[in-house]
């Protein structure tokens, strides 16, 4: 067996989570959970910071992380960490979910409100008056709409996903990415979660995962229809990424200042929406205000490309961010044109940090359902598991690389959309996805300790007893009994959030 890394950088986690009245079930946009989860952490010692658009307060910053919403105002959003790197770095973020969850239920109950064990609330109908009264006070979205063409409307349904980051070096990046993209279809498998859809069952055990074409491929920007799809071949380096995301046939998003991220109050449009690398080698450029004010020259530097790296929807997104002073651009474009094979020590020498960011998972909680069915650290694992599966074949990177060559790419792309049908009962060109499952959980399992072994008793259940979150609610809702709307409730009812 080769050699484990254990050098990886950092560890952190992004969990959405919908919400629902604790009496009806029905979609809960929250109201007073920000005040009430401040007082929260406030009686920990916790000093919080708001964050607040158009008058409205959508989220906090904490030292824990940001606790925010999603989209909207019915799919809450916590972003945890970083957890620097150490032995323990796992554990710690084990430790800080736990208490996030604990707190989440906490300010939710007391506006009668919680989290269900879904990865989209079943039984929500998504139309204009509920998508502009629960829409999330972010600019971003009128832009999305109006500029690029997106139908943002299909999301609103809570659609929510559990995505963890792990850092390592860009040495290590590309091989890495490939990976978790190859292997994404393992991990809708096991966290499959979504088999409704407004009130109706859907073909999907994961039918979450239909929102990406669902809102980007009406895009008037034909380079939005390509990327929320995974690449058709891994990528080669980090130049190679670069090209796909920002290349040919792609188009830009606004140019903004350094620091604004997807902030849109002070953005300039570029006339024709070129591909990203083209304004980069361009040089100054006259640019028209997106909102109100003067058309102006901007200038191109690498903030832009930093600026523009979540723009990308598929399973899997490279971060990073550059050191505060940038680098020079016409160094990055020698290189991406001349000597592409370097671009990663560039990046390496120039960057903060670097991290992959898996997308794949849907939202999985523990319910009580599955506390009586398994053990406790079954349910106690649900949430981190993502975290240790995806640390874990990072961590043995050369033995992963091995089980993702051992198929041809094309196959891995067949079994995502065998993963969102039909979960561990999924299959592709002779290929089953419990079979991939197993071999992703061993080599996951042999990179952890023996300590954190238990993070990975969600997965393993699932695996052994073949119920996915989807199976074990398709299962609830046969055994039911009366009108389909009433079993839809009480499902939902049954699977209130219980933090371990």
């Amino acid at each position: 067996m080769a050699a484990l890394r254990a050098d990886l950088c950092s560890l952190g986690v992004e969990l959405e989570m919908p919400t629902a009245d604790a009496v009806s079930g029905a979609s809960h946009p929250v109201c007073g959970f920000f005040s009430n989860l401040d007082q929260i952490l406030a009686e920990q010692g916790l000093v919080t910071q708001p964050l607040h658009d158009h008058g409205r307060v959508y989220g906090l910053r904490s030292t824990r992380g940001l606790h925010s919403v999603d989209n909207a105002f019915n799919n809450l959003e916590s972003s945890l960490g970083p957890v620097v790197k150490g032995e323990d770095s796992l554990d710690a973020l084990a430790a800080m979910i736990r208490r996030e969850l604990r707190d989440v239920s906490a300010a939710l109950a007391q506006e009668g409100a919680m989290v269900i064990n879904f990865s989209e609330h079943p039984n929500v109908m998504v139309n204009e008056t509920l998508y502009y009264t629960t829409r999330a006070p972010k600019a971003i979205y009128d832009y999305q709409i109006l500029h690029r063409g997106w139908n943002h409307m299909s999301g609103f349904d809570a659609k929510a996903q559990n995505s963890p980051s792990t850092g390592l070096d860009f040495t290590r990046a590309i091989s890495g990415l490939n990976c978790l993209l190859a292997l994404a279809p393992a991990f809708i498998a096991l966290y499959a979660n979504s088999p409704f859809e407004a009130g109706t069952l859907t073909k999907y055990k994961e039918n979450r995962l239909t929102i990406w074409p669902r809102q980007l491929d009406c895009s008037r920007m034909p380079g939005d229809h390509k990327l929320h799809r995974a690449p058709v071949r891994p990528f080669c380096n980090l130049a190679d990424y670069l090209t796909w995301m920002f290349g040919p046939g792609t188009q830009m998003w606004f140019a903004a200042q350094r620091g604004q991220g997807k902030s849109i109050s002070e953005v300039s449009l570029v006339p024709g929406d070129p591909p990203l690398l083209d304004f980069l080698r361009d040089g100054p450029c006259w640019t028209a205000p997106y909102g109100p004010g003067a058309a102006k020259i901007m200038t191109p530097t690498l903030q832009h490309l930093e600026e523009h790296q979540f723009a990308q929807y598929s399973d899997c997104r490279l971060r990073y961010a550059f050191k505060s002073e940038l680098p020079e651009l016409e160094c990055f474009i020698a290189l991406l044109q001349d000597r592409p094979d370097q671009l990663e020590d560039f990046f390496q020498e120039n960057t903060e940090f670097c991290y992959l960011e898996g997308r794949a998972s849907g939202a999985t909680f523990a319910d009580r359902e599955l506390l009586d069915l398994a053990e406790e650290e079954v349910g106690a694992s649900a949430v981190v598991s993502p975290s240790a599966i995806q640390y874990g074949l990072l961590r043995d990177l050369d033995r992963t690389k091995r089980l993702v060559a051992g198929h041809a790419w094309s196959d891995w792309l067949g079994l995502r959309e065998q993963a969102m049908r039909n979960a561990l009962d999924g299959e592709f060109a002779g290929i089953t996805l419990r079979r991939i499952c197993a071999e992703v959980l061993e080599i996951a399992g042999n990179a952890l300790t023996k300590d954190q072994s238990w993070m990975l008793a969600y997965p393993l259940w699932v695996l052994r007893t073949g119920k996915t979150g989807a199976d074990r609610a398709l299962d609830c809702f046969e055994r039911s009994g009366g009108p389909s709307e009433t079993r839809l409730r009480e499902l939902i009812l049954a699977r209130q959030m219980i933090p371990v």
